[in-house]
């Protein structure tokens, strides 16, 4: 069979792209289409047939009967018919990294939200050609054949790579003989020479970790939007797409979410788009794929993401500790994190994570955050039993030599085995203890053999450190100038009093509640905010007032002690012996 598509944008203002599929040498009696329901990397389905519309069949000039089966695939009748075209629209109004968008600025595409396959053809090879509005330009991980032509090996590249098209920047540098280009949609507070240079290192310390950059070239594709606007990234084969905030680039307190984000973003090369669970590969684009081991391919992948920043001198390390301290604090803040498991958090992605309750806090705990600490926790072991000797670059590098050869995927048994084969060690009571059981994770013992000690207390008053801080438990969400609860903690005087989720608060004790009874729950946690009750005591009589459901209520809640503000890590008084050697692996890789 022979396939290639044709994309259009005629009217881009419409928000529409227009899209033709030329097959020939086709020889079944039915053809199926289908749009896939999801865009691998991002756990929830999207059910992107839901932009599609006016889809038609041709053999010639004769139009042929086109059947929808379910809601995201069609039939076409095709008996003795060998050569046929497929025209369809797809409505592209939505600006995320895992959905399209095309208006009068630009076009992007995330192919799993544009591209029909061919049910039983995914591995048939194809072309794209590209039809661009004006003198628009386009940006493409694609093999490129000639001006805006383009080959794919299967169908699983073509939705694989992301295409930018436009009067976008571009910016190029070099790492290994490999070109780099760096596209820029949007503007903000951007300086392109440093922008272009921190990717650089980033690109340059992961070529050192593993000894050779897998591609043979790589395009980052950056949306400047704006801070109420979605924002994340998506990881690629050779790409990756990122959404951020254009004001993100200044100060360095806002600019190292980018960094981070894009090290994020590049780490995925290996660690899910070359060595994965078992599950995430071939993809099934109809349903989702569940896996018990996003802990590992998203979680070790942030922990990677602040890592590298240390390793390649974009960041200092007074501020990775202070992430690090910031991490563990809010994982044993959580609730959820001593009733979800590492295994249980990851296969329950598609329900929990992308479509959170107000209950999540309590039962749920985020695989980015728990694995992202695991990864840690797993680094230091790996460098206490090896005496400095190894770290978890080495797993990922046998990884690597093992999974991207033959383009299997990996099993929580596979990694248990990579690891003793890295350390001689046996790591199966770390998956016992804390991959498929929830609870808490004794950080201490894990700094201890790397000459680093764990400090917990509260945010100085006055100059003065206090020993405990009163705690309603009320997550609240800002709205209009309303103090909305959205979360309650499970456990705390607020929950016990019986305080829900949508309560409106109106008064502490008759005081009127505003931001001064509010902190931030967590640093890049922007819309939500905890109790602040500073002005009160522990073991305190309050009453709390609030609406419910349109009527005023007051019920009496007794404050208990807030947990801790802050955590902070620092050198031991008493550094035991060779702590020096594994603290330099550990800093160093």
């Amino acid at each position: 069979m022979k396939l290639q598509y044709l994309l259009e944008m005629d009217k881009p203002q419409t928000h529409f792209y227009g899209v033709t599929m030329n097959i020939d040498d086709f020889s079944e009696d039915n053809m199926l289409l289908t749009m896939p329901a999801w865009a691998p990397g991002s756990y929830e389905i999207y059910d992107f047939a839901r932009f599609v519309r006016n889809i038609r069949a041709y053999s010639g000039s004769v139009q042929l009967d086109v059947q929808k089966r379910d809601k995201s695939t069609w039939k076409v009748n095709t008996k003795d018919i060998h050569s046929v075209k497929i025209t369809y629209e797809i409505y592209a109004n939505e600006l995320s990294v895992h959905t399209s968008h095309v208006d009068s600025t630009h076009a992007f595409l995330n192919g799993t939200s544009v591209f029909l396959y061919v049910e039983g053809y995914k591995d048939q090879s194809l072309e794209l050609v590209i039809k661009p509005f004006g003198n628009w330009k386009v940006s493409t991980g694609l093999e490129k054949l000639s001006d805006n032509k383009y080959r794919a090996v299967t169908y699983d590249i073509l939705a694989d790579c992301p295409i930018e098209i436009g009067e976008h920047r571009s910016l190029f540098f070099t790492v290994d003989g490999k070109e780099h280009e760096i596209v820029l949609y949007g503007r903000g507070n951007e300086d392109e020479e440093k922008l272009s240079s921190d990717v650089r290192r980033i690109v340059e310390q992961y070529a050192k970790i593993f000894g050779h950059l897998p591609y043979k070239r790589y395009v980052f594709i950056y949306h400047l939007v704006s801070e109420e606007d979605q924002s994340g990234g998506l990881e690629h084969l050779n790409s990756t797409t990122i959404d951020i905030d254009r004001f993100t680039f200044s100060p360095f307190d806002k600019y190292k979410h980018f960094l981070s984000v894009t090290s994020h973003e590049f780490f995925h090369l290996w660690n899910v788009k070359r060595i994965r669970p078992v599950e995430l590969g071939p993809f099934n684009y109809k349903e989702e794929n569940y896996t018990t081991l996003l802990w590992i391919a998203e979680g070790f992948t942030n922990f990677y993401g602040y890592h590298v920043l240390l390793r390649a001198g974009l960041i200092d390390q007074k501020e990775y500790f202070r992430y690090l301290a910031e991490n563990m604090r809010y994982h044993d803040f959580l609730p959820g994190s001593r009733n979800t498991s590492a295994s249980e958090s990851s296969f329950d992605a598609w329900i929990k994570l992308y479509r959170p309750t107000p209950n999540n806090i309590n039962s749920y705990i985020s695989y980015y955050l728990k694995g992202e600490l695991l990864g840690f926790v797993l680094d230091s072991m790996i460098i206490d039993a090896t005496h400095g000797a190894k770290s978890l670059d080495d797993m990922y590098r046998s990884l690597m030599d093992k999974y991207n050869k033959d383009g299997k995927g990996y099993t929580e048994k596979d990694i248990i085995a990579t690891l003793k084969d890295v350390t001689g060690k046996d790591f199966s009571e770390f998956f016992s203890k804390y991959v498929r059981e929830p609870g808490i994770i004794e950080f201490q013992d894990y700094l201890k053999p790397l000459g680093y000690s764990l400090r917990k207390g509260y945010r100085k008053v006055d100059g003065v450190e206090p020993s405990s801080k009163a705690y309603l438990g009320l997550i609240v969400r800002t709205n209009g100038g309303r103090f909305v609860v959205d979360s309650v903690v499970e456990g705390s005087p607020a929950y016990e009093a019986g305080i829900n989720p949508k309560d409106e608060i109106l008064a502490v004790d008759n005081f009127r509640f505003t931001d001064v009874f509010l902190k931030e729950m967590k640093e890049e946690v922007k819309r939500l905010k905890m109790d602040n009750l500073a002005a009160f005591h522990p073991g305190q009589n309050v009453t709390v007032t609030f609406f419910r459901r349109g009527l005023i209520y007051t019920v009496p809640v007794k404050l208990s002690g807030a947990p801790y503000e802050y955590y902070e890590i620092a050198e031991s008084e008493q550094v035991p012996a060779g702590a020096e050697t594994l603290r330099g692996k550990f800093l160093t890789g």
